[in-house]
């Protein structure tokens, strides 16, 4: 058999993804972690009593099976070579959704490259966290999307709705992508293929159906475990819990039943203040002087200082977690909310501007010592954390150059170039909207790999060839004049 090059691109993957796992020291203890090791022993029959309706399951079912396999803790590594395995497995995806934008097959293999040895990649194979679960069911999602753009199979469109449907499982902030695939749907197969209503709903429905047979089976484990019928515990408003608590400020005025629970807050948020927050290294906290951080982590590190005493108050038994505790909550959370909008909206802008940072560093706090990528230099860290959001406020300003000449019909809007902005604007909108603070840079991860093609292709020039392939139709006499249509050196049509 010839050795081509997309074996010796599935080799290097492999080899990488192999030597990071053998090498990787799995989390457990860091961020949500003990609570995705809890779900799962409760899905296992643990009597814990615990509620974890307001956690994604997902990735704890996984997680559940590993365990129930290879017990603990082996079952940690075991997951860390499942997660690398997802990481190798998404390259790949990388390598085979953006090879048609480039006829050097080097560029597309940087790509994949760049991703797979991301600080962010790195960092979330290594802890028990759903992140890297979602980027492989992300850009199996984008895949899906451009193979029934180029083949109008519905097959695809029933991998799709399916893909779709354990990413809101994987991580519930994601829900709102289904909208965005479903308009970018809308736009192939009313506006660019012209389909006819019935024919277009047909193909809608395969999209919809195993979408919603996948949320409707969650929504009934809710309704006999926890007694409702949902994804998640209905919330009260849109706005992230931690923005809301790092709002709190003794010119508050709640209800008589509520002030118990202000003071219980104020005192957690002075305490919070007091302390030193242990650092990462390679941190830039110092860099920070208009407490821009402290206001977007604040919230969770408040509210972790406040929930001992809120359980106290509310007299909850050590078993009711954060589920039980929102229910109490969910009243002074609406007042709150709504003396606080000017806050909450400085908060939206700086969940937005966050979602241009790296995900992560990715190191660990220094009591984790050299472990994973700790044993890298600081100035490593810094570095990264200074690139990341240059690329992205790049990709940013492209998408307004591009909105622009696609209005002034200078170029012509490409489906897949579309599909890769809408999907990148998307976790950008949803970091804004919800105002997610200091999860907002984690929760754009899945965007990365697409956030890095988008740097990269627009740093080339196109050949002929590639303009013909990208166009997806039969223009090659217009593609044989053309630079490359997306990024041209400037506003007129090449003449060459």
């Amino acid at each position: 058999m010839q050795f081509t090059t997309i074996h010796r691109v599935i080799l290097i993957f492999f080899v990488i993804n192999v030597l990071l796992a053998f090498y990787a020291t799995p989390i457990t203890d860091l961020g949500d972690a003990g609570s995705y090791i809890e779900f799962s022993n409760k899905l296992l029959g643990e009597k814990i009593s615990e509620n974890f309706a307001h956690r994604s399951p997902l990735f704890s079912m996984i997680l559940a099976v590993f365990i129930n396999w290879f017990g603990i803790p082996l079952a940690y590594k075991a997951i860390v070579f499942f997660q690398y395995g997802l990481v190798f497995l998404t390259a790949l995806f990388v390598y085979q959704i953006f090879k048609r934008f480039f006829l050097k097959a080097f560029l597309t293999f940087l790509i994949a490259l760049l991703f797979n040895l991301s600080f962010s990649t790195i960092y979330f194979a290594n802890i028990l966290l759903s992140e890297i679960l979602t980027v492989f069911l992300l850009m199996l999602s984008v895949y899906f999307l451009i193979k029934f753009s180029d083949r109008c199979k519905k097959s695809y469109l029933t991998y799709l709705g399916t893909s779709i449907g354990l990413i809101s499982l994987a991580r519930f902030n994601a829900v709102p992508l289904v909208f965005s695939f479903f308009l970018l749907l809308l736009y192939f197969i009313f506006i660019e293929k012209r389909y006819s209503f019935k024919k277009g709903l047909v193909n809608l429905l395969f999209f919809l159906i195993p979408y919603i047979m996948i949320m409707n089976s969650w929504a009934l484990y809710n309704f006999y475990n926890n007694g409702f019928y949902g994804l998640f515990p209905r919330s009260n408003g849109i706005v992230s819990r931690n923005v809301i608590v790092a709002s709190v400020n003794p010119i508050n005025r709640v209800s008589p039943v509520y002030q118990p629970v202000l003071e219980i807050f104020l005192r957690a948020k002075t305490l919070n203040m007091k302390r030193e927050i242990p650092e990462s290294k390679g941190s830039l906290k110092a860099a920070d002087k208009f407490g821009i951080l402290s206001d977007l982590y604040s919230g969770f590190q408040i509210y972790g200082a406040a929930s001992p005493a809120l359980k106290s108050h509310f007299a909850l038994v050590s078993t009711d977690g954060e589920y039980e505790l929102g229910n109490r909550l969910a009243g002074f959370y609406k007042e709150i909310a709504k003396q606080n909008q000017k806050f909450i909206w400085k908060l939206r802008f700086y969940s937005l501007l966050s979602s241009f940072r790296a995900s992560t560093g990715g190191s660990l706090p220094y009591n984790y010592g050299n472990a994973n990528l700790n044993i890298l230099p600081a100035f490593l860290f810094k570095l990264y954390k200074i690139v990341i959001p240059v690329i992205s406020l790049f990709v940013f300003i492209l998408f307004f150059i591009l909105l622009y000449k696609f209005v002034r019909r200078q170029i012509k809007p490409d489906f897949i170039i579309l599909t890769l902005f809408i999907v990148i604007f998307s976790f950008w909108g949803i970091n804004f909207l919800f105002a997610t603070a200091g999860d907002a840079n984690r929760f754009k991860f899945p965007a990365e790999p697409l956030i890095i093609e988008r740097r990269i292709s627009n740093a080339t020039i196109r050949t002929k060839k590639e303009v013909a392939r990208i166009a997806g139709c039969n223009r090659v006499k217009e593609a044989e004049t053309q630079r490359d249509y997306r990024f041209p050196r400037t506003g007129r049509p090449s003449t060459q």
